[in-house]
């Protein structure tokens, strides 16, 4: 019998690590919403933790539980039920227009100001920054929540025109590209600039919205923070074992339970069950082709094992598209394929 062949597209391997596949990047979301994660990223990037431990980040300050897609962006969404939240004040919502919701909003208390002051920190996770497959510029985006970070906080931060408790607020966002190729990290801010005379205001006045973009370039790089995300995003063939030995030795990060379940599952939706999943088909086609010993039956086991691979690769969250592309079946057929899983 001939061999099947099935092609590896690159927007399938996009999908594999999370391009198009909620699965995979759900279980990244929660990996990367752990305290211990966030500590790190917020000691790099928030000037006002750069002189505080990880462990403090982690233990003192950072409030509450991060929330994980589950708090929306658009206006009327974020304060459609105002309320006083303690500790981990994290709603956010206005009139049904539309339901996008942060990756991952949770609150931090700055040290050493005195009277605490209240952060608010978004980190989202992006897998890509290609306009062409966004659809958008991130950047535009990024301003957009920073600002809903702001405005959404009348009549649940502060009421009325208590202005002055308005909190500072950061917009963080992970990309696991790099239009350059290269990694870095940006930092955009308010400044203010003297067009006539000279008057300088209290910088605490206007320097409320922060965005800070971070972006994992194809290279290996120093950089503590870059490193860490690398090795668990982007580092594709590194094993689950491997991951954990630099987070425990490298990072001082002891996993928990559930940090461990999220970066098992994000292993294993990765391309290696692709690749099982197909040589899964490979030997289905086989065998069964040699159970009915016609060439009629040959062509009727390919089929099948060909549409076992089909199912296999949609369970896992490719698009019929990708699919169609990687067997070689009509997007016709899995289409149906699909409609019957649901």
């Amino acid at each position: 019998m001939k061999e099947q062949r099935f092609i590896i597209t690159e927007s399938m391997m996009d999908s594999l690590y999370g391009y198009n596949n909620a699965q995979y990047d759900q279980h990244a979301k929660r990996l990367l919403a752990s305290r211990k994660l966030l500590a790190e990223i917020v000691k790099k990037v928030v000037p006002e933790f750069h002189d505080v431990s990880t462990a403090d980040i982690a233990e003192k300050y950072i409030e509450g539980s991060p929330q994980v897609g589950n708090i929306p962006v658009n206006p009327g969404l974020t304060n459609a039920v105002p309320s006083q939240i303690k500790g981990d004040r994290n709603e956010d919502g206005a009139p049904k227009e539309g339901y996008i919701t942060y990756d991952i909003l949770f609150h931090a208390r700055a040290p050493g100001t005195g009277e605490p002051i209240t952060l608010i920190i978004n980190v989202e996770a992006q897998r890509t920054q290609v306009e062409s497959t966004l659809g958008y510029h991130l950047m535009k985006r990024a301003v957009f929540y920073v600002c809903r970070l702001i405005s959404s906080q009348k009549e649940r931060e502060f009421e009325g025109k208590d202005y002055n408790s308005i909190k500072k607020a950061y917009s963080i966002w992970i990309c696991m590209d790099s239009p350059s190729g290269n990694s870095y990290i940006n930092y955009y801010k308010l400044e203010e600039k003297h067009l006539l005379h000279r008057y300088k205001e209290a910088a605490e006045n206007y320097d409320l919205p922060n965005i800070v973009v971070i972006s994992l370039g194809k290279k290996a790089d120093k950089d503590k923070l870059i490193h860490l995300l690398q090795v668990l995003f982007n580092e594709r063939k590194r094993s689950f074992d491997s991951k954990k030995e630099v987070l425990e030795q490298e990072y001082g990060i002891d996993m928990t339970p559930d940090m461990e379940k999220e970066m098992t599952t994000m292993c294993n939706l990765s391309l290696n069950i692709s690749e099982e999943a197909m040589n899964e088909g490979r030997v289905l086609g086989r065998e069964e082709g040699r159970v009915l010993g016609r060439e009629e039956g040959l062509k009727e086991g390919e089929n099948r094992a060909l549409s076992r691979t089909a199912i296999r690769l949609l369970t896992m969250g490719l698009s019929v598209d990708d699919v169609a592309k990687g067997t070689g079946l009509s997007v016709e057929a899995v289409e149906k394929m699909k409609e019957n899983m649901e």
